[in-house]
């Protein structure tokens, strides 16, 4: 019987930003970008260490925004995001 092999391929994670990234107040309105290392066939926004997301956007090429209507005190949490592509997921820190 031949041994098997096993390949594990490693994909960068996806980076979140905020924009504006300055000077964010109750009530504004910001946009969430989820920079991907490769096309996705999905990507998806969720808080923090929660296991249920916000949104889902489909088929993104480089970039997936996220847009938070009228901040409020229980939106100033930390945010990431995951996507799906041919690849296995990727998780940003």
């Amino acid at each position: 019987m031949a041994p098997m092999v096993v390949a594990l391929i490693l994909v960068p994670p996806p980076s979140l930003s905020l924009h504006p990234s300055q000077r964010v107040s109750l009530g504004d309105n910001v946009t969430l970008c989820c920079h991907l290392p490769q096309p996705a066939a999905w990507v998806r926004l969720y808080r923090y260490k929660n296991t249920t997301y916000i949104e889902q956007k489909d088929k993104e090429e480089r970039m997936a925004e996220f847009s938070l209507a009228g901040i409020k005190p229980q939106d100033a949490v930390r945010y990431q995001c995951q996507y799906q592509g041919l690849e296995p997921p990727g998780t940003s820190k």
